[in-house]
This record gives structure tokens, C-alpha cells and sequence, in this order.
């Protein structure tokens, strides 16, 4: 799926899954990659960090985007279909057989695209959480195995067990949507697995989990919905990189791609993530 000279951008076969690394940014060059409902949305946000991070991510995902499909970033369409309401949101979505998730938390960007496969991506920064936040997101049995851990590991291990969760519940488009109580996943220290599912809302395909390693600030994993995948890991910075002047802004017309029709989700229900 990808075009002679774009070396920077590896072929994407069925069973592919590109990791994509980057960083928060808010400058020209970044800006001129997004589509326009994506600059009216970046300047609705006021914190310059949500901001940087928000932008960076769109850019890197329209770009990697770009580069398989073979055609200029301005003509990278991210539509959204919610799963349940069927509104203009949810995570954003290229067109098939591209499967797109993206997420961000304290500097990083995390972009992750399949080639068919239904897929799902979270980073979070490594934080205290309060004890309702535990509460409304873990299991019991999570909860108690996170109290016998010693304090100083507590933080990083919740951490484990949400972006195992959102990572899940992105990749079958549910989000927020779905309490992630509901889902047990394996131990911190454990492989990452789901373990149980409770509920009416119970994926019929098998879902695999994949921990990613975000460095010691962050925590982040990968989820697929029905089949495994090779999972490599790229440089996102490298590739935004500018060039030479930046890019003249999207057109807010669509340009078609000439590829088959686009499906999926792009701003939250009450919930869907990034």
C-alpha cells in the first residue's frame, strides 16, 4: 500500500500493524496538515498543551495516511460514524482497508494503522489516580491485586490496566460507552490479556491485546479485534520533519480518494477517546 521513493513509510500488508511515535507541536508546518475542522477544533482548545498534542496527532496520522494512499495530505478524508448513535463521532477513521487509532497524553503521540484489521491504541501519562477513578475503572479482582502492590508501583500499574482497557474498548468502537469495569484484564506485570467481559455488549470476535513500550513516563497498548498482527514501530518525527515552506491549507471541499468508501468514527459520544 505504499508507492515507490516513499521509503520513509513501509509497504502495509494484511496482518501489518505500523506503530507510529511522535511529539505534542503546534506550529505552521503541523497546522497546514490538518483539515479544516480539525484548526477550528484545535483553536477551540484553550490549554496550550491539549492544544500541541491534539494537532501534532492529527498531523501525524493525515500524514502517515497520505503516504499509503499516495496522495497529497490535503486529500486525507478522517470521517467518523459512531457505532451507537450513528453521529459524526468516534475515533476518526481513513478509508478502507486502512484501520486508523491515535492517542496523546503528557508530550507523546502515539498514531497506530492496519491494513483490515480493526484495531484500537492508547498512551496515558503515569499519574496518581483518585480512589473513584480506580473504582469506576477496574474490576474488583483489579482492585485488590492493585492495593497488594506496594505504593510506589500503584500509579504505573493502573496506568497498565487503562490503556489495556481504552485500547480494547477502542478497538471495537464502543469507548467510554462500555464502563471499563466490565472488562478484566490480566495483571500489570502479567502478558496482556482480556480475561472476562461482562455485560450484554461482548465482542463476538476474539480481541488481542499488545503492551507498547512508551518509555518510563508513559504506559500505552494496542488492541486488535479478530486477528493477530506484526506490530513495527516508527519514527513519527522524522517524518513530519518540514521540508522546505509548509503546506498550503486543505481545502475544506472533500477531494474523492480513489479508494473504496470510508466507514468509522471521529468526536466523542458522551465518550469515545482522541
Amino acid at each position: 500500500m505504499t508507492h515507490p521513493g516513499e521509503h520513509d513509510v513501509p509497504a502495509l500488508r494484511y496482518g501489518d500493524c505500523q506503530v507510529w511515535w511522535g511529539r505534542a507541536r503546534d506550529d505552521a508546518w503541523a497546522r497546514a496538515l490538518l483539515a479544516p475542522r480539525e484548526r477550528v477544533r484545535a483553536e477551540r482548545l484553550r490549554k496550550a498543551g491539549a492544544r500541541a498534542l491534539y494537532v501534532g496527532a492529527r498531523a501525524l496520522a493525515r500524514t502517515v495516511v497520505a503516504r499509503h494512499l499516495g496522495v497529497p495530505v490535503r486529500e486525507v478524508d478522517l470521517v467518523a460514524v459512531c457505532k451507537h448513535c450513528g453521529g459524526p463521532h468516534g475515533k476518526p477513521q481513513p478509508p478502507a482497508p486502512l484501520r486508523l487509532s491515535l492517542s496523546h497524553s503528557g508530550d507523546r503521540v502515539l498514531v497506530a494503522l492496519a491494513h483490515t484489521t480493526e484495531i484500537g491504541a492508547d498512551v496515558e501519562r503515569i499519574a496518581p489516580q483518585a480512589p473513584d477513578t480506580v473504582d469506576r475503572t477496574l474490576a474488583p479482582p483489579e482492585r485488590a491485586l492493585l492495593a497488594g502492590l506496594p505504593a510506589e508501583l500503584r500509579a504505573a500499574g493502573f496506568i497498565r490496566y487503562w490503556t489495556r482497557k481504552e485500547a480494547l474498548l477502542k478497538a471495537t468502537g464502543d469507548g467510554l460507552l462500555v464502563a471499563p469495569d466490565l472488562l478484566h484484564v490480566s495483571a500489570p506485570d502479567e502478558p496482556p490479556r482480556l480475561l472476562s467481559w461482562q455485560g450484554t455488549e461482548q465482542p463476538a470476535r476474539p480481541l488481542l491485546l499488545y503492551d507498547l513500550d512508551a518509555g518510563r513516563e508513559h504506559r500505552a497498548a494496542l488492541a486488535s479485534l479478530g486477528a493477530p498482527l506484526r506490530l513495527s514501530h516508527h519514527d513519527g518525527g522524522a517524518l513530519l520533519a518540514a521540508p522546505g515552506p509548509a503546506p498550503a491549507p486543505a481545502s475544506p471541499t472533500r477531494v474523492p480518494l480513489p479508494v473504496t468508501a470510508p466507514e468509522r468514527q471521529q468526536e466523542p459520544c458522551p465518550s469515545t477517546s482522541h
